[in-house]
């Protein structure tokens, strides 16, 4: 899966959730839910279709689940379950960069999948996730192919949001989002949501530890935000889905009890750090075993402990994990957002500095600024983070100059612009 398209997704949390089991989750009692997702912020929607072994899991009031076939969503419905629409294959309905669809052919592909939609779901405003966007990382100028190949995913969303639907757009890349193609994604953002897949090998993250797995995990999850809110693009309209599969980007061989562990970080990562930026949605991925493929043993357990660090209603976690399974749902702490520090290293010339920024601020653009009398005037873009201070170096002909770091402002909450105390060098 790849992109994702912004969105008035949401889920409603329920208050009474089925009693979870080892392996899952119990059956619902209470009445069937709508089966439109309600807003929430962020809303949590979980790949659930024919494929998933153990997708009743899933199929329950207060939670969102998204599907392609009658049959699962019929069974989903009757249990209670929101409903969102999986169109599997972009591409069906728009081609690829390389072989884009005839242009005249979007209106009718438009109006098959919001008809699919809506009978999948029995909603005549559906959220539609949309697998998912080639090439999110080509920069313009693009070829007349892919030119066109965009032009036609743009009709597509834009015929979407004309007739009600909230569609998502999965992206598996960063999106180049440099002139013209900035300007491709504002479109989108216009009529969907962005839905950036982050799809992590949990050996590696496993390997950090579990602190610095968890710290790193929502530096990643910043960073792939920033990609957008930093061009003008509201974090409402962005989302993240996360990948539970058991190949690349996912188990990848790792141990079930360690990988239970790396998904809880995951998780509580992801929530934290949709709260922080006010983010569209989550949406799960990885559950299915399609035809050719063997079932993950694990996958069911695993479900269950990605929905109790979501919330431990949902499902008994720790029982399903097993014994050695560490319960602790808490987060280490990360420092104040406005602690960036730009320090003077040498006052030789060129003049060297020491960035610094805290994990919160990871991808936030920031401009080195000076002036002798005048305004301030940016002479250096930076994109804040690594984890790491790092040297900077700001040639500068000879005299007396103020200087200082001027972190811009992104379209996310508390994303106000600030600078840091200017520092005045004398070069010589």
């Amino acid at each position: 899966m790849r992109i994702a398209a912004v969105t008035r997704l949401a889920m409603t949390v329920a208050a009474a959730a089925a009693v979870a089991a080892v392996a899952g989750v119990g059956r619902a009692t209470a009445p069937a839910a709508a089966p439109c997702i309600e807003p929430a912020q962020p809303a949590w929607i979980d790949y659930g279709d024919k494929w998933v072994p153990f997708r009743q899991v899933f199929f329950r009031p207060g939670l969102a689940v998204a599907l392609a076939h009658d049959a699962a969503a019929g069974d989903a419905r009757r249990r209670g379950a929101q409903l969102a629409f999986w169109a599997m294959s972009l591409k069906r309905a728009v081609g690829t960069p390389t072989r884009p669809a005839d242009p005249r052919s979007i209106p009718a592909a438009t109006a098959r999948m919001f008809e699919t939609a809506v009978r999948v779901t029995g909603c005549t405003t559906p959220v539609i996730a949309l697998n998912e966007l080639f090439g999110a990382q080509l920069r313009t100028p693009w070829s007349r192919r892919n030119a066109q190949y965009r032009a036609n995913v743009l009709a597509l969303v834009r015929g979407l949001a004309e007739r009600g639907a909230a569609p998502n757009l999965l992206i598996s890349q960063s999106g180049a989002t440099g002139g013209a193609g900035g300007r491709w994604w504002r479109a989108l953002a216009a009529s969907a949501t962005i839905v950036r897949e982050l799809y992590l090998p949990a050996p590696w993250l496993h390997g950090f530890g579990p602190g610095r797995a968890s710290v790193y995990m929502r530096f990643e999850l910043r960073r792939a935000v920033r990609n957008f809110t930093t061009i003008g693009i509201p974090s409402g309209r962005v989302g993240i889905a996360l990948g539970f599969q058991s190949g690349t980007g996912g188990r990848m061989g790792l141990a079930a009890l360690p990988w239970f562990g790396v998904i809880k970080r995951e998780t509580l990562a992801t929530q934290q750090v949709a709260a922080e930026l006010g983010l569209a949605s989550v949406w799960s991925w990885g559950w299915a075993a399609f035809p050719g493929r063997r079932a993950d043993p694990a996958a069911r357990r695993a479900a269950c402990v990605y929905l109790w660090a979501r919330d431990p209603g949902l499902c008994e976690g720790p029982a399903a994990a097993g014994p050695g399974f560490e319960r602790s749902r808490s987060q280490p702490a990360e420092s104040s957002t406005r602690r960036v520090r730009f320090t003077l290293l040498s006052a030789r010339h060129p003049a060297w500095f020491r960035l610094s920024a805290p994990a919160k601020l990871a991808a936030r653009v920031a401009y080195v600024q000076v002036r002798r009398t005048g305004p301030w005037r940016s002479v250096q873009r930076q994109l804040l983070g690594s984890l790491r201070p790092r040297p900077v170096c700001v040639p500068l002909s000879n005299g007396l100059w103020h200087i200082r770091l001027f972190v811009a402002a992104e379209n996310a909450p508390q994303g106000e612009a600030f600078a840091t105390t200017p520092l005045t060098v004398r070069v010589h």
